[in-house]
This record gives C-alpha cells, sequence and structure tokens, in this order.
C-alpha cells in the first residue's frame, strides 16, 4: 500500500512539473489567449501545417520572426504593422510574416501567425493546422502578400481574396468558413 501510495505521489508531482514546463509553447489551439504560429508550405507540396500556440501575443511574434521582431510586452494582435513585423528582415535565414489570422472580427482574439522563409511566394494551407479549421473572422495579410482564403479544404470554392498588404476586420457570409488558403504576389491567389 505504501509502494502504491509512493507511486501515485511520484506521478502527480510529475504531472505538474510538466504542465509548469509546457506552458510557454503548446501545439493545440484553445479558446483563451493563445497566439499560434505556422509556417506555410510551398505550391505542390502536400503537408499539413501544425501550429504551436504561445500564451502571448508578444512570444508568438518573437518565435515566428525567430527572435527578429521584440515587441513590448502591452503590444495586442491588430496593433502592429506589417513594417513593424517584418523590420531588419534582410538575411536569407529570416522568416518573414505573411498573414495573421484572427478568431474574432476587427482583429481580435486567439491568432494564427503565418510564417515562410521567403518574402512572398506561391505558399498555401491544404488544410488548417488543428483547432484551426473554420475559426477564422478576420485578417491581415503581410510581406507584399496577397492571401485567399478558401471554404473548403484543398482550395474548394468559394473563396475570399485578400489583396496585397491588405486586411478585412470582418469576413460576412465568410466568417468561420476557412478550411484552406494560400499566399502569393497579388491577388487572388490560386488554389
Amino acid at each position: 500500500m505504501r509502494r502504491r501510495l509512493l507511486l501515485f505521489v511520484s506521478i502527480i508531482g510529475l504531472v505538474f512539473a510538466t504542465g509548469s514546463t509546457a506552458s510557454a509553447a503548446t501545439t493545440t489551439h484553445s479558446s483563451t489567449g493563445h497566439y499560434c504560429v505556422a509556417q506555410a508550405v510551398p505550391v505542390g507540396i502536400a503537408r499539413i501545417p501544425t501550429a504551436t500556440c504561445y500564451a502571448t501575443f508578444t512570444r508568438a511574434i518573437s518565435a515566428a520572426t525567430k527572435g527578429r521582431v521584440t515587441l513590448p510586452a502591452s503590444a495586442k494582435p491588430g496593433s502592429v504593422t506589417p513594417d513593424e513585423l517584418n523590420s531588419g528582415a534582410q538575411s536569407a535565414a529570416t522568416n518573414f510574416v505573411l498573414s495573421i489570422d484572427y478568431e474574432n472580427s476587427n482583429f481580435g482574439g486567439n491568432d494564427l501567425t503565418w510564417t515562410q522563409t521567403a518574402k512572398c511566394g506561391n505558399f498555401q494551407a491544404a488544410s488548417m493546422p488543428t483547432g484551426w479549421n473554420d475559426t477564422i473572422s478576420s485578417v491581415s495579410a503581410a510581406s507584399g502578400c496577397a492571401t485567399t482564403l478558401f471554404w473548403n479544404n484543398n482550395f474548394g470554392s468559394p473563396t475570399f481574396p485578400i489583396a496585397k498588404n491588405g486586411s478585412a476586420a470582418s469576413l460576412g457570409v465568410f466568417n468561420d468558413q476557412t478550411s484552406s488558403q494560400t499566399w502569393c504576389t497579388a491577388s487572388p491567389c490560386a488554389g
């Protein structure tokens, strides 16, 4: 009996210790205060992007840009310009922010920052990362990219195009309907 109790207490302690170290970054989307980062894939690659989520927007942007952009702790989604997100991005080893998808209208709620190692080109997500399907309500594009949202996986119609470095504070009937997304240099982006 004493061994079982000791084992039980040890397991509980391990669970709590693991939980506290894992709070800095997680790979699932949560409904409260999570700011996620995913890398778009080049067109023709079938890999489904995965998202890593952080407790603050500042940490997510730091991770998205590999530490190149350091925002003040008070920075909020929607308050940062495309120029700020890509300041100092000169080297080939830089990650660029292609766009930020927001859970709520008017650039609010949880967000998903899309990155890539090239400033803009032909990138895609044939399926949204876990927890982000049919979740997007506003979008801002950056890095000279346009983006197109698709209602269905694998770029199925209808579509919602957003102009180069443009934004949409509300998606109307497309609200909470995005299942795939593409990025390119001129709107609309093909699927």
